[in-house]
């Protein structure tokens, strides 16, 4: 073995390695864009799989025996069918980010260039059985026969028409994306060229894994601008949250109302306004104090405010108004105001709804094997789903609620409602958000 071809094993075997790793790290990524992360994987991993194939290929050439006959072989076979794959996958990814870019189908460009590839694997595969694209010799050594430029011309059809496509769209990418898009395209054609004239080094399959490397740079730039926007646009949105929930939460018409009957029950019952008063404040302060915070807050935090809230609402109404809670887990975090907005609706569009307007509220919370689970129950008297999601104005606190819940901490929110009999609301937060 010479030492070119010890060098090119060299370095198909960090091509490989790479083409590995990096499949790994864009599958990390598919949170983002699932479609557009395994396009690339698969673009990635047929790239690997084509560099292992020509190693394992080098490496058997010229060797004698039945191991390495059938070794030698089949590595060749799988070398020129996953050239193919390579550009079919190549296609698929980059044509559907065109597609994304410039908002226009690229399909029957793309359904070309799989054509071009299902011939040419057909053509690899009845070389398998009839040798007329390539040979070997009684030493194992592979050579071309007459019918080789096949391969060659294929190859270089299929550049040639993706490259076409993406240069009438080329101002739509970014600066990487153009060079990712051009190494892609152009490295492996220049090769394909040189290669034909300078047989024994595989110049297609290195320039391949430049492209690769290219490619997965130009990925990762755009998730990581991608990620980075998405963090602006969710701070932005927790801070446009926090000042309407400020508005939605501490409504006026509950203060003053408090407040007056703090006021005439100082006359008859001192303990009793007392008891509200710090109840009050209690709730003002742990609605106040959660607008500092920009992320999460410990549930337990949140049910200190709910349990003031209800505790006034309790000694307001009379005792028409009850609640209980069955506390298990506290070591989690939730959206501020988000078991208090859903505590307020099972009292106001529930419970007050009744006739008598009595009832009671259960809050629970337990620990699974992967989730927390908060749960509030009401045995008032239901309310339409089907208006909960055409009146959004008037249930905004709910529906944003089930938002918050689903960006903040990754979690979901379940509501069972039974007309007559009260509602159930199951929120499920998991551990690794």
């Amino acid at each position: 073995m010479g030492f070119s071809h010890i060098v090119q094993m060299t370095i198909e075997g960090w091509g490989t390695f790479f083409c590995i790793v990096a499949a790994i790290v864009i599958w990390q990524t598919k949170v983002a864009d699932k479609n557009k992360a395994i396009g690339l994987i698969r673009f990635v991993l047929a790239d690997g799989l084509l560099l292992l194939s020509d190693a394992i290929a080098i490496g058997f050439r010229g060797r004698e025996g039945e191991a390495a006959f059938y070794i030698v072989r089949i590595s060749n076979f799988l070398v020129f069918v996953l050239g193919y794959l390579v550009i079919v996958a190549g296609v698929a990814y980059f044509s559907r980010m065109i597609e994304k870019r410039a908002k226009v189908s690229v399909k029957n460009w793309r359904n070309i260039e799989y054509i071009i590839g299902i011939i040419g694997i057909i053509a690899i595969s009845m070389n398998a059985i009839y040798p007329y694209l390539y040979d070997f010799d009684e030493h194992n050594r592979y050579f071309r026969l007459p019918y080789n430029g096949i391969i060659t011309f294929t190859y270089m059809v299929g550049m040639l028409l993706i490259l076409a496509l993406l240069l009438n769209f080329f101002k739509e990418l970014g600066t990487l994306e153009k060079v990712a898009v051009l190494s892609a395209l152009i490295f492996p054609f220049i090769s394909l060229i040189f290669q034909l004239n300078h047989y024994g080094i595989s110049f297609v399959n290195i320039a391949s894994c430049v492209s690769v490397i290219f490619t997965f740079v130009a990925f990762m730039m755009d998730y990581t601008k991608e990620v980075a926007a998405r963090e602006r646009e969710r701070e932005r949105w927790i801070t446009d949250e926090k000042i309407r929930l400020l508005h939605n939460q501490i409504k006026p018409h509950f203060i003053y109302n408090t407040l007056t009957s703090i006021y005439y029950g100082l006359d008859e019952d001192t303990e009793k306004s007392k008891t509200m008063l710090k109840n009050l404040s209690g709730y003002l302060r742990g609605s106040l104090d959660v607008l500092d915070v920009t992320d999460c807050i410990e549930f337990a935090r949140e049910l200190e405010t709910v349990r003031c809230y209800l505790n006034v609402e309790s000694v307001r109404f009379e005792h028409q108004i009850s609640f209980d809670m069955d506390i298990q887990d506290l070591a989690f975090k939730v959206p501020a105001f988000c078991v208090q907005t859903l505590v307020e609706n099972s009292l106001k569009h529930g419970i007050r709804k009744k006739n008598p307007p009595e009832g009671k509220v259960i809050i629970r919370s337990r620990e699974k094997e992967r989730e927390h689970i908060i749960e509030i129950e009401d045995d008032g008297v239901g309310f339409d789903v089907e208006l909960l999601a055409k009146q959004e104005g008037k249930h905004i606190g709910v529906v944003n609620t089930i938002k918050r819940i689903k960006l903040m901490c990754n979690g979901t929110m379940e509501i069972d409602i039974k007309q007559g009999i009260g509602t159930l609301i199951t929120i499920r937060i998991p551990k690794e958000q």
